[in-house]
């Protein structure tokens, strides 16, 4: 059986590498409900905030873009 990757756990492991995710990275993905993904991160605990790129001081050739940026650093919980 094949193991396959969720598309939360995609977006997980973008934000948990890089410290944001924007929408190109997930249409360029193949993730159509990137806003649907954030809202069961922010579930499970994730503190996201959402700007567009000009918001954020980007370059204007990524102004258009909507970031969603880590706000807090993820707490593992400390294995027993």
């Amino acid at each position: 059986m094949e193991n396959k990757i969720t598309q939360l756990d995609r977006v997980r492991q973008r934000i948990e590498e890089v410290g944001f995710v924007d929408n190109f990275w997930a249409i360029e993905n193949y993730i159509l409900r990137l806003g649907a993904v954030v809202f069961d991160l922010r579930k499970e605990g994730m503190v996201l905030k959402g700007a567009f790129g000009k918001e954020l001081g980007k370059d204007p050739s990524q102004w258009k873009n909507y970031y969603y940026t880590l706000q807090k650093p993820i707490i593992q919980e400390p294995l027993l």
